[in-house]
């Protein structure tokens, strides 16, 4: 049986959209969201509300900057350094399972994009 995983991409233009991983197992689940972030290598950084960003490890070498994104996370990590590349956002769950975000949690990420794109708009 096929898992489907329902996550958010943030583009590097600020563009907002949803995304399908379909994986069996880790490792298919995996090369999904190196599709969706265009990537080879990824980082995983927790967020408020149970929420986690996927993003290329090796973005700040190989990507181009994604302000909207930056500016989401520094709503609830204000340290966090400048992104660059995609971000998918994704949950995980009590075991570490990453899982599709709940719709509360779309919401949320729905939030903090909007604040983003007022200061940054969608190129």
């Amino acid at each position: 049986m096929t898992d489907q995983l329902t996550g958010i991409r943030i583009d590097n233009d600020g563009v907002l959209s949803t995304v399908s991983i379909y994986a069996t197992n880790t490792h298919t689940r995996l090369l999904g969201m190196y599709q969706h972030i265009g990537c080879t290598t990824v980082d995983v950084i927790g967020l408020d509300g149970g929420i986690d960003v996927w993003v290329d490890d090796e973005g700040l070498y190989t990507q181009n900057p994604n302000p909207t994104l930056t500016l989401m996370l520094w709503l609830t990590r204000p340290f966090q350094t400048h992104l660059s590349g995609p971000g998918l956002f994704l949950r995980s769950n009590e075991d570490g399972d990453t899982q599709g975000l709940t719709p509360e949690q779309t919401a949320t990420v729905i939030e903090w994009w909007q604040f983003a794109i007022a200061i940054v708009p969608v190129q």
